[in-house]
């Protein structure tokens, strides 16, 4: 059974933070265990942790959350075996993530996917070692431009991707 951290959830979260489409829903924070401290706004959460806003949901083993003086979340660390981010856009396109490690970033809209990250959305899937998915822009980076093709334990650096070609209806109805 899972203790919910809705209080300090709330407590973490100022509805400006801009992680997700809809600010203004409320944000809830279940685990197994939460530390908070008040003076410095950092707060980590252990055990199965889901984090969920509206039509996003992130999931992971741990979570660390550090907030500005403002009370306005900067910086979120997923870790899982792996972490998952789900979120359905305002526009109803279902973009979901998984990865050793997330970050994101509210200050940048930015999301870092590290460690056997995958990106799916609509159109397109996106594998690498390491993504970085601007949320707001909705540009995705893949790879890492300065490394070689290869990391010091062997796993390969490449970046996969499949596209979706759209289908025309006029051709669908003959």
């Amino acid at each position: 059974i899972y203790k919910q951290c809705v209080f300090a959830g709330l407590l973490i979260f100022s509805m400006s933070s801009g992680w997700a489409a809809d600010r203004t829903e409320k944000i809830t924070i279940d685990a197994d265990y939460m530390k908070l401290n008040l003076e410095t706004g950092f707060s980590s959460y252990t055990g199965n942790v889901i984090i969920t806003q509206g039509e996003l949901k992130l999931t992971g083993d741990n979570v660390t959350v550090q907030q500005t003086k403002n009370n306005e979340v900067e910086r979120i660390t997923v870790n899982g075996k792996p972490a998952h981010y789900n979120h359905v856009t305002e526009k109803g396109e279902n973009i979901q993530a998984e990865s050793e490690q997330m970050v994101y970033t509210a200050s940048e809209n930015k999301l870092v996917m590290t460690v056997n990250a995958n990106l799916k959305q609509p159109d397109h899937q996106v594998s690498s070692q390491k993504i970085v998915y601007d949320t707001e822009k909705k540009i995705v980076i893949a790879g890492d431009k300065g490394s070689s093709t290869s990391t010091e334990s062997g796993s390969s650096q490449r970046v996969n991707i499949t596209l979706t070609p759209k289908k025309d209806p006029a051709k669908e109805q003959k």
